[in-house]
Protein backbone atom coordinates (compact mmCIF):
# COMPACT_ATOMS: atom_id res chain seq x y z
CA UNK A 1 0.00 0.00 0.00
CA UNK A 2 1.02 3.37 -0.67
CA UNK A 3 1.93 5.03 2.66
CA UNK A 4 0.66 8.13 1.22
CA UNK A 5 -3.00 6.90 1.10
CA UNK A 6 -5.16 5.57 3.83
CA UNK A 7 -7.04 3.17 0.56
CA UNK A 8 -8.12 0.06 2.65
CA UNK A 9 -10.51 -1.98 4.70
CA UNK A 10 -11.72 -0.09 7.79
CA UNK A 11 -12.33 -1.93 10.97
CA UNK A 12 -15.00 0.03 12.21
CA UNK A 13 -13.87 0.03 15.47
CA UNK A 14 -11.80 2.55 17.69
CA UNK A 15 -7.97 2.22 18.12
CA UNK A 16 -6.27 3.00 21.12
CA UNK A 17 -4.00 5.58 19.91
CA UNK A 18 -3.12 6.70 23.57
CA UNK A 19 -1.73 3.35 24.24
CA UNK A 20 -0.17 1.64 21.10
CA UNK A 21 1.91 3.61 18.50
CA UNK A 22 0.83 3.73 14.82
CA UNK A 23 2.12 1.41 12.64
CA UNK A 24 5.88 2.06 11.07
CA UNK A 25 5.48 1.95 7.74
CA UNK A 26 3.20 5.11 8.22
CA UNK A 27 5.89 6.88 8.23
CA UNK A 28 6.34 7.98 11.89
CA UNK A 29 8.31 6.18 14.60
CA UNK A 30 8.98 7.11 18.34
CA UNK A 31 11.34 6.55 20.37
CA UNK A 32 11.30 6.29 23.88
CA UNK A 33 14.48 7.08 25.26
CA UNK A 34 14.09 10.45 23.36
CA UNK A 35 10.65 10.66 25.71
CA UNK A 36 12.52 9.94 28.77
CA UNK A 37 15.46 12.19 27.99
CA UNK A 38 12.57 15.17 27.22
CA UNK A 39 11.10 14.32 30.76
CA UNK A 40 14.44 14.62 32.58
CA UNK A 41 15.32 18.04 31.01
CA UNK A 42 11.69 18.99 32.00
CA UNK A 43 11.18 17.75 35.35
CA UNK A 44 11.64 20.50 37.13
CA UNK A 45 9.49 23.07 34.50
CA UNK A 46 5.89 24.14 35.29
CA UNK A 47 2.97 23.06 33.79
CA UNK A 48 0.23 25.44 34.11
CA UNK A 49 -2.98 25.38 32.26
CA UNK A 50 -3.57 27.85 29.45
CA UNK A 51 -5.55 31.05 30.95
CA UNK A 52 -7.36 31.89 27.66
CA UNK A 53 -6.60 34.98 28.13
CA UNK A 54 -5.19 36.07 24.28
CA UNK A 55 -5.34 39.34 22.85
CA UNK A 56 -8.56 39.50 20.33
CA UNK A 57 -10.54 37.52 23.15
CA UNK A 58 -13.63 39.40 24.16
CA UNK A 59 -13.72 39.75 28.51
CA UNK A 60 -16.05 39.60 31.12
CA UNK A 61 -18.15 36.70 29.30
CA UNK A 62 -21.14 35.12 31.41
CA UNK A 63 -21.37 31.39 30.78
CA UNK A 64 -23.54 31.41 28.15
CA UNK A 65 -21.52 32.95 26.11
CA UNK A 66 -18.50 32.07 26.61
CA UNK A 67 -19.73 28.66 25.60
CA UNK A 68 -21.02 29.40 22.53
CA UNK A 69 -17.69 31.65 21.49
CA UNK A 70 -15.37 28.95 22.36
CA UNK A 71 -17.66 26.19 20.06
CA UNK A 72 -18.22 28.41 17.00
CA UNK A 73 -13.91 29.81 17.28
CA UNK A 74 -13.26 26.46 17.65
CA UNK A 75 -15.15 25.14 14.69
CA UNK A 76 -12.39 27.30 12.31
CA UNK A 77 -9.36 27.99 14.08
CA UNK A 78 -7.53 25.27 11.69
CA UNK A 79 -5.45 25.76 9.45
CA UNK A 80 -4.34 29.43 9.99
CA UNK A 81 -0.75 29.26 8.57
CA UNK A 82 -0.32 30.46 5.00
CA UNK A 83 0.46 29.07 1.67
CA UNK A 84 3.66 29.09 0.35
CA UNK A 85 4.87 32.80 -0.61
CA UNK A 86 1.62 34.60 0.71
CA UNK A 87 1.60 36.83 3.64
CA UNK A 88 0.67 35.07 7.22
CA UNK A 89 -3.68 36.81 7.42
CA UNK A 90 -3.31 39.27 9.91
CA UNK A 91 -6.59 41.06 11.50
CA UNK A 92 -6.18 44.43 13.13
CA UNK A 93 -8.25 44.68 16.62
CA UNK A 94 -7.94 46.81 19.18
CA UNK A 95 -4.66 49.04 18.30
CA UNK A 96 -3.04 45.23 17.68
CA UNK A 97 -2.03 43.57 14.35
CA UNK A 98 -3.08 39.68 15.40
CA UNK A 99 -2.31 36.71 13.88
CA UNK A 100 -3.34 32.82 14.23
CA UNK A 101 -5.68 31.83 16.87
CA UNK A 102 -6.07 35.59 18.34
CA UNK A 103 -6.78 36.84 14.71
CA UNK A 104 -9.26 34.27 14.81
CA UNK A 105 -11.15 35.22 17.93
CA UNK A 106 -11.05 38.74 17.35
CA UNK A 107 -13.00 38.04 14.33
CA UNK A 108 -15.97 37.10 16.81
CA UNK A 109 -15.46 40.13 19.53
CA UNK A 110 -15.91 42.43 16.52
CA UNK A 111 -19.16 41.50 16.37
CA UNK A 112 -20.26 41.25 19.73
CA UNK A 113 -22.45 43.83 21.94
CA UNK A 114 -22.23 43.66 25.83
CA UNK A 115 -20.78 40.65 25.99
CA UNK A 116 -23.72 39.04 23.99
CA UNK A 117 -22.93 36.55 20.91
CA UNK A 118 -25.93 36.43 18.47
CA UNK A 119 -25.70 33.11 16.66
CA UNK A 120 -27.94 34.44 13.79
CA UNK A 121 -25.31 37.25 12.66
CA UNK A 122 -23.16 35.11 10.12
CA UNK A 123 -26.56 34.56 8.22
CA UNK A 124 -26.04 38.02 7.66
CA UNK A 125 -22.58 37.98 6.59
CA UNK A 126 -19.97 37.13 4.26
CA UNK A 127 -16.94 35.31 4.39
CA UNK A 128 -15.10 38.05 3.56
CA UNK A 129 -16.56 40.81 6.24
CA UNK A 130 -16.07 38.21 8.69
CA UNK A 131 -12.61 37.28 8.42
CA UNK A 132 -11.76 40.84 6.87
CA UNK A 133 -8.14 41.45 7.34
CA UNK A 134 -4.83 41.41 5.14
CA UNK A 135 -2.80 38.27 4.13
CA UNK A 136 -4.07 34.96 2.97
CA UNK A 137 -6.35 32.85 5.44
CA UNK A 138 -6.94 29.33 3.65
CA UNK A 139 -9.77 27.31 3.19
CA UNK A 140 -11.92 30.72 4.07
CA UNK A 141 -15.02 29.92 2.19
CA UNK A 142 -14.92 26.15 3.77
CA UNK A 143 -14.50 28.02 7.01
CA UNK A 144 -17.85 30.19 6.62
CA UNK A 145 -19.82 27.14 5.73
CA UNK A 146 -18.98 25.11 8.27
CA UNK A 147 -19.02 28.31 10.75
CA UNK A 148 -22.85 28.67 9.66
CA UNK A 149 -23.97 24.77 10.01
CA UNK A 150 -22.36 25.27 13.21
CA UNK A 151 -24.86 28.04 14.56
CA UNK A 152 -27.34 26.22 12.93
CA UNK A 153 -27.05 23.46 14.76
CA UNK A 154 -26.65 25.10 17.89
CA UNK A 155 -29.64 26.85 17.44
CA UNK A 156 -31.58 23.73 16.48
CA UNK A 157 -29.93 20.78 18.65
CA UNK A 158 -29.00 22.77 21.46
CA UNK A 159 -31.52 25.73 21.91
CA UNK A 160 -29.15 28.36 20.88
CA UNK A 161 -27.09 27.57 24.22
CA UNK A 162 -23.88 25.22 24.50
CA UNK A 163 -24.62 25.39 28.11
CA UNK A 164 -27.66 23.32 27.51
CA UNK A 165 -24.84 20.75 25.85
CA UNK A 166 -22.69 20.85 28.85
CA UNK A 167 -25.87 20.62 31.12
CA UNK A 168 -26.30 17.23 29.33
CA UNK A 169 -22.96 16.43 29.55
CA UNK A 170 -23.28 17.08 33.58
CA UNK A 171 -20.30 18.89 33.23
CA UNK A 172 -18.06 16.24 32.84
CA UNK A 173 -15.17 17.05 30.11
CA UNK A 174 -15.12 13.83 28.16
CA UNK A 175 -19.31 13.22 27.82
CA UNK A 176 -19.00 16.95 26.57
CA UNK A 177 -16.36 16.49 24.10
CA UNK A 178 -18.55 13.13 23.08
CA UNK A 179 -21.64 15.35 22.53
CA UNK A 180 -19.94 17.93 20.75
CA UNK A 181 -18.04 15.56 18.16
CA UNK A 182 -21.43 13.99 17.60
CA UNK A 183 -23.96 17.07 17.13
CA UNK A 184 -22.25 20.06 15.78
CA UNK A 185 -20.68 19.87 13.00
CA UNK A 186 -17.19 19.97 12.03
CA UNK A 187 -16.26 18.67 15.40
CA UNK A 188 -16.67 14.74 14.36
CA UNK A 189 -12.75 13.96 13.78
CA UNK A 190 -12.28 10.49 13.73
CA UNK A 191 -10.86 9.24 10.25
CA UNK A 192 -11.03 6.20 8.99
CA UNK A 193 -7.99 4.37 8.75
CA UNK A 194 -7.12 0.41 7.17
CA UNK A 195 -7.14 -0.50 11.09
CA UNK A 196 -9.82 1.28 12.58
CA UNK A 197 -11.07 4.58 13.16
CA UNK A 198 -8.47 7.26 14.81
CA UNK A 199 -10.55 8.64 17.73
CA UNK A 200 -8.54 12.58 17.91
CA UNK A 201 -11.28 14.99 18.34
CA UNK A 202 -8.93 17.93 18.66
CA UNK A 203 -11.13 20.96 17.82
CA UNK A 204 -14.21 19.25 19.96
CA UNK A 205 -11.32 18.64 23.46
CA UNK A 206 -10.10 22.27 22.51
CA UNK A 207 -13.08 23.84 22.97
CA UNK A 208 -13.88 21.61 25.92
CA UNK A 209 -11.16 22.48 27.59
CA UNK A 210 -11.15 26.22 26.83
CA UNK A 211 -15.33 26.49 28.34
CA UNK A 212 -13.40 25.03 31.74
CA UNK A 213 -10.72 27.59 31.96
CA UNK A 214 -13.73 30.82 30.98
CA UNK A 215 -16.37 28.93 33.11
CA UNK A 216 -17.82 29.98 36.50
CA UNK A 217 -17.78 26.06 37.34
CA UNK A 218 -15.05 24.42 35.57
CA UNK A 219 -15.51 21.35 33.92
CA UNK A 220 -14.65 17.90 35.97
CA UNK A 221 -12.34 15.44 34.39
CA UNK A 222 -10.30 17.30 31.93
CA UNK A 223 -7.04 15.61 33.07
CA UNK A 224 -8.56 12.78 31.21
CA UNK A 225 -8.02 14.30 27.79
CA UNK A 226 -4.97 13.63 25.68
CA UNK A 227 -2.56 16.25 23.87
CA UNK A 228 -4.21 17.39 20.70
CA UNK A 229 -2.87 16.37 17.54
CA UNK A 230 -2.00 19.40 15.25
CA UNK A 231 0.76 21.37 13.78
CA UNK A 232 3.14 22.38 16.37
CA UNK A 233 3.33 19.67 19.04
CA UNK A 234 5.22 16.79 16.63
CA UNK A 235 7.43 20.10 15.44
CA UNK A 236 8.79 20.08 19.03
CA UNK A 237 8.33 16.24 19.64
CA UNK A 238 10.50 15.78 16.09
CA UNK A 239 12.99 18.57 17.11
CA UNK A 240 13.72 16.77 20.95
CA UNK A 241 14.10 13.13 18.43
CA UNK A 242 10.48 11.73 20.12
CA UNK A 243 8.99 11.17 16.52
CA UNK A 244 11.00 10.58 13.54
CA UNK A 245 9.98 10.70 10.43
CA UNK A 246 11.47 8.05 7.41
CA UNK A 247 13.58 9.72 4.64
CA UNK A 248 10.32 10.13 2.20
CA UNK A 249 7.93 11.93 4.86
CA UNK A 250 11.13 14.20 6.10
CA UNK A 251 11.73 15.03 2.86
CA UNK A 252 8.11 16.10 2.25
CA UNK A 253 7.53 17.74 5.44
CA UNK A 254 11.25 19.57 5.17
CA UNK A 255 10.35 20.99 1.80
CA UNK A 256 6.71 22.29 2.61
CA UNK A 257 5.49 19.84 0.31
CA UNK A 258 1.62 19.43 0.97
CA UNK A 259 0.58 16.27 3.39
CA UNK A 260 -2.59 14.70 2.08
CA UNK A 261 -5.61 14.62 4.50
CA UNK A 262 -6.35 11.43 5.81
CA UNK A 263 -3.14 9.84 3.96
CA UNK A 264 -1.07 7.75 6.48
CA UNK A 265 1.89 10.04 6.16
CA UNK A 266 -0.71 12.57 8.24
CA UNK A 267 -2.70 9.93 10.32
CA UNK A 268 0.61 8.54 11.70
CA UNK A 269 1.69 12.08 12.41
CA UNK A 270 -1.35 12.45 14.50
CA UNK A 271 -1.49 9.36 16.14
CA UNK A 272 2.30 9.65 17.21
CA UNK A 273 1.37 12.75 18.71
CA UNK A 274 -1.03 11.71 20.98
CA UNK A 275 0.68 8.34 22.06
CA UNK A 276 3.95 10.16 22.56
CA UNK A 277 1.98 12.83 25.15
CA UNK A 278 0.80 10.30 26.81
CA UNK A 279 3.92 8.69 27.08
CA UNK A 280 6.06 11.88 28.00
CA UNK A 281 3.39 12.47 30.48
CA UNK A 282 3.74 8.99 32.47
CA UNK A 283 7.57 9.61 32.56
CA UNK A 284 7.07 13.30 34.18
CA UNK A 285 5.21 11.64 36.30
CA UNK A 286 7.92 8.64 36.90
CA UNK A 287 10.32 11.66 37.52
CA UNK A 288 7.94 13.18 40.51
CA UNK A 289 6.84 15.61 38.16
CA UNK A 290 3.07 16.02 38.28
CA UNK A 291 1.46 16.75 35.08
CA UNK A 292 -2.07 17.05 33.51
CA UNK A 293 -2.35 15.99 29.59
CA UNK A 294 -3.85 19.35 29.13
CA UNK A 295 -1.13 21.33 30.43
CA UNK A 296 1.59 19.17 28.60
CA UNK A 297 -0.22 20.09 25.79
CA UNK A 298 0.04 23.53 26.54
CA UNK A 299 4.07 23.32 27.26
CA UNK A 300 4.47 21.63 23.93
CA UNK A 301 2.67 24.09 22.18
CA UNK A 302 4.30 26.96 24.17
CA UNK A 303 7.67 25.82 23.27
CA UNK A 304 6.95 25.25 19.40
CA UNK A 305 5.70 28.51 19.24
CA UNK A 306 7.57 30.69 21.65
CA UNK A 307 9.85 29.15 23.76
CA UNK A 308 13.82 29.50 23.18
CA UNK A 309 14.10 26.84 20.63
CA UNK A 310 11.05 27.48 18.63
CA UNK A 311 12.92 29.17 15.82
CA UNK A 312 15.29 26.41 15.42
CA UNK A 313 12.82 23.83 15.22
CA UNK A 314 12.80 23.06 11.72
CA UNK A 315 9.13 23.10 9.47
CA UNK A 316 5.78 21.55 10.29
CA UNK A 317 3.81 19.38 8.29
CA UNK A 318 1.05 20.76 6.20
CA UNK A 319 -2.08 19.24 5.72
CA UNK A 320 -5.66 21.12 4.22
CA UNK A 321 -7.98 20.41 6.64
CA UNK A 322 -10.86 21.91 8.75
CA UNK A 323 -9.99 19.52 11.71
CA UNK A 324 -7.07 21.19 13.20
Amino acid sequence: MDRRTADGQDTGMDVDIRNEPPPQLWGVTISLGAIEALAGKWRNRLFPLPRWDYSGLPRGLDDHNWYNLCVTACSVLACIWPPAGEEMWTTHYEGEDLQDAPAVFSCFARLMEAGRLDLKVFSRLTAAGFFAGRGTLQLIDEKWAQLNSVATAIEERWGGAIANLVATGEQDAEHIVDLIAETIPGFHDAPRSPIGRLPFFKLARLATAMMSAGSSTPLAGLERLPVYPDYMLPRVLRHNGVMIYDDELAAAVDSRTLIPQESLWELGIRWATVYAGDRLAEALRAHGTDVSTPALDYALWESAVLGPEAGMMGEHHRTLTLAY
